[in-house]
Formats: C-alpha cells, structure tokens, sequence
C-alpha cells in the first residue's frame, strides 16, 4: 500500500479519527492542506513517503487497540480517541515535547510506538 500510495481519502478518515486539525496533519506529512485537499477531491493517492507517515498514524491506533484488548476488557474504550488525546499531550519520555511533534519522521514514529510499547509493559519512565 506504502508503494502505491495510500489513497488521500483513507488518509482523510485517519485524520479524522485522530481528531486532528488537518494543518497539525499536513505539517506531520510534509504535505501543503491544499494539495492534501485536491488530492482527495481528484481521488488520488498520496506518494510513498506521504503514505508512509499516514500508515505510521494508523498503526498507532491499532497498537493501542491491542494493548487494550491484551491487558483486560476493551468494551468501552475508544483507541482513536486515546490516541488523539495521548499524541497531544507533552511527555517527560520525549523531553517534554507531544508525541505528535516526533511523528513527522519514520525514527520518530518508531520512537513513540516504542515508548508506548514501554508503558504497557511498566518500563514507561
């Protein structure tokens, strides 16, 4: 999917699950909002790149999803808006910066799905 693009409306639907202001999302994937806006008026897909980082905000929700299910009961817990409201948040893990602020970046997305992979466990510091 990364290689033939992730087609921009799914990447809409991610933003909209995230809550997220779609500036705060073009700025993440270093997409200009009008581009970003033509892209899913035309039905077209994103590059690679623009694709991969969507897919990497994606995950996350899948990520939190899992632990939820692996830790107790899910039923009434809404991963999407966890993960909206966690990726907003400043952290001490990240020097005080939000998750969102490292999500521009593959690294810095391997680093917040690690650092939450780290609370689930307990050795979140």
């Amino acid at each position: 999917m990364v290689k033939e693009g992730l087609p921009a409306a799914q990447a809409k639907q991610i933003i909209a699950d995230l809550d997220m202001p779609i500036n705060t999302a073009g700025w993440l994937v270093h997409v200009p909002v009008s581009t970003f806006n033509r892209k899913v008026k035309n039905s077209e897909v994103l590059a690679p790149d623009v694709s991969e980082r969507f897919l990497g905000l994606a995950k996350l929700i899948g990520q939190v999803q899992a632990m939820v299910e692996e830790s107790g009961n899910p039923e009434g817990f809404n991963a999407k808006l966890w993960t909206a409201r966690w990726l907003n948040e400043p952290l001490p893990a990240f020097g005080g910066a939000a998750p969102v602020e490292l999500m521009d970046t593959m690294e810095g997305q391997a680093l917040v799905s690690t650092t939450l992979a780290r609370m689930q466990s307990g050795a979140y510091a």
